[in-house]
């Protein structure tokens, strides 16, 4: 078997599934948990009324819709990857219709991050290539519309992979039960559940089409055309500011050259370029992971062994990949954007003075003094209308 599925895969790959297999619930679990604490930080910061913008609008349901993936996909692992009881168990009716539950919802959620990240895209295309119209474009109202009709429209995308799979009793006997419970005797037969691929070969065909090509290519290459033209006007509005640079030293008489000359105007580019560098990361990320998913997806379409004999064997780690890649933005966002760790740090300065003024009164050590906002820096607080990501 294993031979098998290596002719139509790369060699290996069943070596591969059945070694990976045994990690990839721990491993899972561990990026959830992390993931889920990352992402509520995430949701909590760029909520902020001074961090209040379109662009940390989309963040935060990108934030919220991998916050969902991730907490789902905690009692997921649990069930089919940690072995907790007897493996018969694991296979009663009622989890596998949560099985078959996490295969719709996590894909939903996550094809709703992946549409938001386009969405994000497009928004800072404007803003960098169209700043004078980037106001109106990017409304606040047009921002809410599209981040609620991705929350609307992605769910109706993935509703053929409700039609995909099949619940499928299977009665288990002493004598073929090693495949549910390596290390249990049943005393009398009992019927399992299984969840299993549609025996529709045409119809699988086309939810493999519509999954590879509408739900990780098409937003893999959309991504990839906006982050090539925002590369792209980056290096071309850079030169342009190094070469007025290098003219205003020659004639600043000039308002353009005066105010490139001037410190805030300066500071303004340089907090443009990171804001657009951090987004290309985190568009980066999304395609490092989509693609490889869109292309074995593909192949499924083409040819329908395919997904059994090797897409199958790599759709954990995919699933892993998939996961890191949502628990990262907060090491992004702290690393590039410095209003978003001075917010952060903000926060949790009040949570913690928040929990230690209780424990103070109770103890009764000393009578708590309100400290004033000038008595500790606050990493030079940024004004309220500033945002991580200028528009």
């Amino acid at each position: 078997m294993a031979n098998a599925t290596d002719a139509l895969c790369v060699p290996g790959a069943t070596d591969f599934n059945k070694a990976y297999s045994r990690l990839h619930g721990y491993i899972a679990l561990v990026i959830c948990i992390v993931g889920s604490a990352t992402n509520s930080i995430n949701i909590a910061v760029l909520s902020r009324r001074e961090m209040t913008s379109p662009t940390n609008s989309i963040l935060t349901g990108l934030a919220v819709a991998d916050l969902l993936v991730m907490l789902e996909y905690i009692p997921y692992a649990l069930h089919m990857n940690i072995k907790i009881g007897p493996q018969v168990n694991k296979n009663t009716y009622a989890w596998t219709v949560f099985v078959y539950f996490h295969s719709i919802f996590s894909q939903t959620f996550h094809t709703i991050s992946i549409w938001l990240a386009v969405t994000l895209a497009v928004w800072r295309y404007i803003a960098i290539a169209y700043p004078q119209k980037n106001r109106t474009w990017c409304s606040k109202r047009n921002t809410t519309i599209a981040i609620v009709s991705a929350y609307i429209m992605c769910p109706f995308l993935c509703l053929p992979i409700y039609f995909a799979m099949n619940i499928v009793p299977s009665e288990v006997t002493p004598q073929n039960n090693s495949e549910f419970a390596e290390d249990l005797a049943l005393p009398h037969n009992r019927t399992v559940y299984v969840l299993e691929m549609s025996k529709n070969v045409e119809l699988v065909t086309a939810i493999m089409w519509i999954y590879s090509v509408i739900l990780k290519l098409v937003p893999s290459i959309a991504l990839s055309i906006l982050s090539t033209c925002l590369i792209s006007k980056l290096t071309t509005t850079e030169r342009k500011r190094q070469k007025l640079l290098k003219r205003s030293t020659v004639g600043p008489n000039e308002p353009e050259k005066q105010c490139l000359a001037e410190e805030s105007c300066a500071r303004r580019a340089s907090r443009t370029d990171r804001t657009t560098r951090m987004l290309l990361a985190v568009l980066g990320l999304f395609l490092s992971t989509e693609v490889p998913q869109g292309l074995l997806g593909l192949a499924s379409a083409l040819a329908p062994d395919f997904f059994k004999s090797c897409y199958s064997m790599f759709g954990d780690l995919m699933d892993v990949l998939a996961l890191f890649t949502s628990s990262v933005n907060f090491v992004l966002y702290c690393s590039m954007s410095r209003q978003f760790r001075c917010t952060f740090a903000r926060l949790a300065r009040r949570m913690l003075s928040a929990t230690e003024e209780p424990a103070k009164f109770a103890t009764k050590l000393e009578p708590t003094t309100q400290v004033s906002e000038g008595e500790i820096p606050l990493c030079h607080r940024p004004a309220i209308a500033t945002n991580t990501h200028p528009n």
